[in-house]
């Protein structure tokens, strides 16, 4: 009789999951918009954006290599700019985005090193790829597949979509609770490494339920993780 139970439980799991709706990449992107961070209309009206982020970096014997706390001061509409500025070893650091050029400051010199400038550029472009999601994956110009549900280490289930850029060797995952479609998780291949973010606390105060703690871990191609290499904190100061 017992035997018989877990085979009965077995078929109804396996039934559940063949019962799942079958939704595209976009359809479930478009229900975490508008069933979990607020709905279209919010993501469109703010103009401005301003936050804090604090980045702490670890190493892999899990020693802090770099602290720091920058200010990002970002035009949403009608196009984007973004001004991030922040302290390092006692010197002031400003990268300016203008929505064509960025232009990097240390205590008030420009650096011209073009190595560092596109650094610069691809840290405040990245950090609005991030923090802006998901609507970015909706606006982007962007390859969206729908790769079913997976079950998350939490024990949730949830909705994969792998996004792959253009001109870009990154591939990346989010992963959608599939109940509340909420943005939990994602995963990023880049080049040959891959970290595991997990979206530990979302904001309330903006109805967006933006990054409010996040945590990234550096895993092997299985996810099997290695170590904690980054631990990110967020405070909006100014949406209007």
């Amino acid at each position: 009789m017992k035997h018989k139970i877990i085979f009965l439980v077995i078929v109804l799991g396996i039934f559940a999951f063949s019962c799942e709706p079958k939704l595209s990449a976009e359809a479930i992107i478009e229900k975490s918009i508008e069933n979990a961070h607020g709905g279209m209309t919010q993501w469109e009206t703010p103009k401005m954006l301003v936050y804090e982020k604090v980045t702490t970096l670890y190493d892999s014997l899990r020693t802090i290599e770099l602290e720091k706390k920058q200010t990002f001061y970002n035009t949403l509409q009608p196009e984007f700019t973004s001004k991030v500025i922040w302290e390092e070893n006692g010197k002031e650091k400003r990268i300016v985005f203008d929505g064509k050029e960025t232009h990097m400051f240390i205590d008030g010199f420009q650096v011209t090193d073009d190595e560092k400038v596109a650094a610069a550029h691809e840290e405040i472009l990245g950090a609005q790829y991030v923090f802006w999601q998901p609507y970015k994956l909706l606006v982007d110009d962007v390859s969206l597949t729908s790769e079913g549900i997976i079950r998350l280490e939490d024990g949730k289930r949830a909705y994969s979509v792998k996004a792959v850029y253009p001109n870009s060797e990154n591939i990346w995952w989010y992963y959608f609770d599939a109940e509340t479609f909420l943005l939990k998780e994602n995963l990023v291949k880049h080049g040959t490494t891959y970290s595991h973010i997990k979206n530990l606390k979302h904001e309330t105060k903006t109805g967006l339920f933006l990054n409010k703690e996040r945590k990234s871990f550096m895993v092997d191609v299985v996810n099997n993780q290695k170590y904690l290499r980054a631990h990110y904190h967020y405070n909006i100061l100014e949406l209007k």
